[in-house]
């Protein structure tokens, strides 16, 4: 017998809640009562005949009964089939990552997932539900749980191979949630499979059944790793190339490495790329008239595709801005920070002494640099050592000596691409923050950089003085007086391959409209999310990005560098709970349960149960008037 209707937790709580309520009442009534009455030889006769504890005892039982049997009745009980199976509840996650899309023979390993699927679904039985999820880096619902195997065909026609990562534990958490509204019987089997083109390193829920089934077949594949363009500093102008390729296979491969813009091939070369190594490779760029330029890897003969997943094949890159930025650098002779600031081709600086500063200076510039000194500045201005002056924008609290760096915060344009936790710092000060300004580096005790913004004008305060440290004599240095002046005059997205990638976050310049939005790779429009006083974006597929309003162009090249997605062959060790399919019948261990046979619907029980408790109320009811009559 089967409950359809309560599950038999609820069941047992009704029927205690129930009982205990009759318990209560039976010892209740126990309890002695003295009352008035009008006639005593009458109730004399009555009280004569009280109910002995025998018969107190029997009304209980029989109370108890009637309590069980209308509790089990609301549960809808049900005798199945002796030979009936319990039905199994399944939750079937086909994996869509960008790997998914990768070609294995005569199609990619989507379809033989979604050939897999189909034929698991085909092996339900009338009684068995399935829902089916997409997994990428997140996991979507396509249906509800179902017993028609056509409803599951239909949803598996919607599913594509997407350009993200997948997210294998929350997926695995998430379908195990459902499994508990799938409108199966208490004792159906809950099921989670996994069809992915390689196994994960997951946990399985408590109480529920966890297989992973891999498709596909391990291919060879090379990727573009690396892809930057720099103003080259000198007398030629142009711009510097540096690419890497690296192949993620495991023999040596050829392949054709070719540098080129939407209408121009401006260089090939043939590449040999050893197995698991990288070749890298730096050029010259002569000037351009467009800013978009492209390194595609194909066939080293017949120009088809390299390999079987074609996704980072292809590199995106922007020729930076020949723009001037007028900076002034405010500086008792700190020769790190002048020659950092000269060897910026796009840099015009302008460098002063302390005592020779005067407000009328800053004419025509753009950012200002103060080592040591703190005066207002009217445009973008850092801040090296400030000394805390009264107007000075920036207070400290004291000063220590060798602070130890804690790691930089890493969301912000200024610390974009270094790392500063083991720079050695002889003496430093750790400044006051005011509210809204954001801390990118501390010791511990308190800031040590700290970012602002103020009426449109961006300070950034550096609590040490940078020649009394080992950072000048770091790569991370002029990286960082880089990302400041991106920072300062909004210009992100500037080129170089790491600048973006896909499922990252963007951070948008504050004029582009959100209703606009913003024109993806693929023509169509993307609208971004405005949080606080920010514009953010995440890109889902490789290309360029742009925006434009009035005579302002915004454009981001968005790479595909998902290492884990570019690996040909994962995890494909096989166990109990980790199978590979052969392109045949469905693994057993998936379809186990299944049970295509069809059974007559089980009858209706509880209208019998209400006839039963109506013959006990009928038997305590003569049981009652026996013992007042007799």
């Amino acid at each position: 017998m089967r409950l359809f209707g309560l599950t038999p937790t609820e069941f047992t709580l009704l029927f205690c809640a129930a009982a205990l309520l009759a318990v209560i009442i039976y010892l209740l009534a126990f309890r002695k009562r003295t009352v008035m009455v009008a006639a005593d030889p009458i109730w004399r006769k009555i009280v004569g005949k009280r109910r002995t504890p025998f018969r107190k005892l029997l009304a209980l039982l029989i109370q108890l009964l009637v309590l069980f049997l209308l509790s089990l009745a609301l549960g809808d009980p049900r005798f199945l089939p002796a030979q009936a199976k319990p039905p199994v509840s399944m939750a079937l996650v086909v994996d869509v990552s960008a790997s998914m899309g990768t070609r294995d023979g005569g199609g990619t390993r989507m379809d033989r997932a979604l050939d897999l699927s189909g034929a698991v679904a085909d092996a339900m039985g009338p009684r068995d539900r399935m829902t089916l999820m997409a997994m990428d880096d997140s996991c979507r619902p396509l249906l509800p749980y179902t017993s028609d195997p056509q409803e599951i065909r239909d949803a598996l026609g919607d599913l594509k191979p997407t350009t993200v990562s997948e997210e294998a534990q929350p997926a695995v958490d998430f379908a195990a949630s459902t499994l508990t509204g799938s409108g199966s019987s208490a004792d159906a089997v809950g099921r989670i499979v996994l069809v992915s083109d390689r196994f994960h390193a997951i946990e399985a829920p408590e109480g529920i059944d966890l297989v992973q089934v891999t498709v596909g077949e391990g291919t060879e594949n090379l990727a573009v790793t690396a892809f930057d363009i720099r103003p080259r500093g000198g007398a030629a102008r142009g711009n510097e190339v540096f690419l890497e390729v690296a192949n993620y296979g495991r023999r040596s491969s050829k392949v054709r490495l070719s540098i080129h813009t939407a209408t121009a091939l401006l260089g090939e070369e043939i590449l040999e790329v050893s197995a698991g190594g990288t070749t890298a490779r730096s050029y010259f760029l002569q000037p351009l008239e467009t800013d978009r330029v492209m390194a595609t890897i194909t066939a080293a003969r017949g120009g088809g595709p390299a390999d079987g997943f074609v996704l980072d094949d292809r590199a995106f890159a922007l020729t930076p801005e020949q723009s001037t930025r007028h900076v002034v650098l405010v500086t008792p002779g700190n020769l790190y920070l002048e020659k950092a600031l000269e060897l910026n081709p796009s840099v015009s600086l302008k460098v002063v002494a302390p005592e020779r500063y005067r407000p009328s200076v800053l004419a025509g510039a753009q950012v200002v640099f103060f080592d040591g000194i703190c005066p207002p500045a009217p445009v973008h201005a850092v801040y090296f050592n400030p000394p805390g002056d009264a107007g000075c924008p920036f207070t400290h609290d004291r000063e220590v000596d060798l602070p130890v760096l804690l790691p930089l915060r890493g969301d912000h344009i200024v610390t974009r691409g270094i790392t500063l936790i083991d720079v050695q710092v002889q003496r430093a000060c750790r400044l006051l923050p005011e509210p809204g300004d954001v801390e990118l580096l501390s010791d511990g005790g308190g800031p040590l950089i700290i970012a602002r913004e103020r009426d449109a004008v961006r300070l950034l305060g550096v609590g040490f003085d940078v020649s009394k440290s080992d950072l000048p004599l770091r790569v991370a240095f002029p990286i960082l007086l880089h990302n400041v002046l991106d920072w300062f005059l909004g210009e992100v997205a500037i080129g170089g391959f790491n600048e973006y990638g896909v499922g990252d976050l963007l951070e948008l310049p504050v004029w582009i409209n959100p209703e606009e939005g913003v024109v993806n790779p693929a023509g169509g429009r993307v609208a971004p999310r405005q949080v606080s006083n920010k514009l953010l974006l995440r890109p889902r597929m490789p290309g360029y990005y742009t925006a434009r309003r009035g005579e302002r162009r915004w454009v981001a090249p968005v790479n595909f560098h998902l290492k884990d997605e570019s690996i040909p062959v994962g995890d494909r060790r096989e166990t109990a709970d980790r199978l590979r399919w052969d392109g045949e019948e469905p693994p057993a261990r998936v379809v186990a349960g299944f049970d295509k046979a069809e059974y007559p619907e089980p009858p209706l029980q509880w209208p019998v149960i209400l006839m039963a408790i109506a013959w006990l109320l009928l038997f305590d009811w003569i049981f009652y008037v026996f013992r007042i009559l007799f």
